[in-house]
């Protein structure tokens, strides 16, 4: 197996497994979501107690991350990825064989702990091999490419569901993450060189995550991804019942709105790999911070003039696009204020943030369910004022 030293010499393959993990990750929401609409007919239950497959899958991906990156930091960024995928793998066949709502809330939230690992892993690895403005290059060309997944996802899932039904997703599911486990196996090198492991201490871990949540600028620049986030997963979350249900979208079609969203994505990491040399993360990042505020305004107007799934989707397609430099900077801000020590913690803490504003958003939705796409618009809304916010506060933090 390939050490540390041997990957100072950034290897295309790992970035290729990097975006493989990533891709399963969000295909365990992407493929599934279209479901979403015919799962209360076939489990006897409330639209909302299925959106909470959601919600909680989120709120364990958050949480599990504070988990995986000390583990990380400890034994090294290999051994933890393979038992998080392993453990992912497992509970995509559970969730393919759930007979009740509550079997599959239960593999839900265990496929969220277990595929948070592929989060962490992915920022501590690219911090471990790239450094400064390379990073945002690296962290830009992989949001380019791990945004065809969304983009894809939903459409496969739709004709997937109709033809063999919901639970074939998860079957689907299983088969990518034990390729992707198999290939990790094979040909994942370790990138933690052996004197940069720190010691797995209670005590040490508390101490080092109390100190990121001292640093101002890193909560701040934090908080604008986690907000981001919620926005993002308010409207995968509510979406498929918004355009099914009310708008009388097929299941089969739905992709394609969401795949419009996922291109304005696609095409603001574009645009973000090639100014980033010329601008500077830091500006790169206050233009995302701009163009996510701008959007807010578009979803409200959007709603509050009759919503369309056009209309939605052209408003999210805006914040979408906005999450381009925003993905590719506040990394690389983030770890410059972190420093180098405990970079998976940091890493985790980080993801931390994004998935805990995805869990929000998720529940927002899904507890103020009144037909509308108010509650959305509202979501949308409040977290691009708040990206605004959060993003002058984490830019001048930064600077002192």
């Amino acid at each position: 197996m390939a050490q540390a030293s041997d990957t100072q010499r950034p290897s295309r393959l790992i970035l290729f497994i990097l975006i493989a993990a990533g891709g399963a990750s969000l295909l365990s929401t992407d493929l599934y979501a279209p479901s979403l609409p015919h799962l209360p007919g076939y489990f006897g239950t409330r639209a909302e107690t299925v959106q909470l497959t959601m919600a909680l899958n989120m709120a364990a991906f958050a949480v599990a991350q504070l988990v995986w990156g000390p583990l990380s930091d400890r034994y090294g960024r290999r051994v933890v990825f393979l038992i998080g995928m392993t453990a992912f793998l497992f509970t995509a066949v559970g969730a393919a064989l759930s007979q009740t709502i509550g079997h599959l809330l239960a593999a839900r939230i265990l496929m969220g702990a277990s595929a948070s690992v592929e989060a962490v892993i992915v920022l501590a690895v690219i911090g471990d091999i790239y450094k400064s403005e390379d990073s945002a290059k690296i962290y830009a060309i992989y949001g380019m490419i791990i945004a065809l997944v969304p983009a894809v996802g939903p459409i496969i899932g739709g004709f997937v569901f109709e033809w063999f039904g919901w639970q074939a997703n998860f079957t689907l599911l299983a088969v990518i993450i034990a390729a992707v486990l198999l290939l990790a196996v094979l040909r994942l090198p370790e990138t933690l060189v052996t004197h940069e492991r720190v010691a797995l201490r209670v005590g040490t871990i508390v101490s080092g995550y109390a100190r990121l949540l001292s640093l101002r600028a890193f909560v701040m620049i934090s908080l604008t991804l986690g907000l981001a986030l919620g926005a993002i997963f308010a409207f995968i979350t509510e979406a498929p019942f918004l355009l099914i249900d009310r708008h009388d979208v097929a299941t089969r079609h739905y992709g394609l709105f969401q795949g419009a969203i996922v291109i304005a994505f696609f095409f603001g990491s574009m645009l973000s790999n090639k100014i980033v040399g010329r601008i500077g993360v830091t500006r790169l990042f206050g233009f995302g911070v701009v163009t996510a505020s701008v959007s807010g305004l578009l979803m409200l107007l959007a709603v509050a003039f009759g919503d369309t799934p056009v209309s939605l989707t052209a408003a999210m397609s805006v914040f979408a696009f906005a999450l381009g430099p925003l993905f590719a900077s506040a990394p690389v801000l983030a770890f410059q204020q972190a420093g180098d020590q405990g970079r998976g913690m940091s890493a985790a803490m980080l993801a931390t943030f994004e998935m805990a504003g995805a869990a929000a958003g998720a529940f927002f939705v899904s507890l103020a369910p009144d037909g509308s796409a108010w509650p959305l618009a509202i979501c949308v809304t409040g977290a691009s004022a708040l990206i605004l916010v959060s993003g002058i506060v984490g830019l001048r933090a930064c600077r002192d």
